[in-house]
C-alpha cells in the first residue's frame, strides 16, 4: 500500500514538473487539488512557483 502511495506521488510530481515545481509529496491527492487551485489562483500555469500537499505559492513579480 505504502509503495503504491509513493510511486503514484512520484508519477504525479513527473507529470507535474515540466509545468508546476512540486515539493513535499506525501498526499498526492491533495497536491492535485492544490496544483488546480494555483493554476486558477495564480493566473496560470507560468506563474504558479511551488506546490505541495500543504497548499501553493505564486510567482511574485
Amino acid at each position: 500500500m505504502k509503495g503504491s502511495m509513493i510511486a503514484g506521488a512520484a508519477l504525479l510530481a513527473a507529470s507535474l514538473a515540466g509545468c508546476v515545481a512540486v515539493s513535499d509529496v506525501n498526499d498526492y491527492e491533495a497536491v492535485r487539488a492544490n496544483t488546480d487551485l494555483a493554476v486558477r489562483v495564480c493566473g496560470g500555469e507560468g506563474n504558479v512557483q511551488e506546490v505541495t500537499d500543504d497548499g501553493y505559492t505564486c510567482k511574485s513579480e
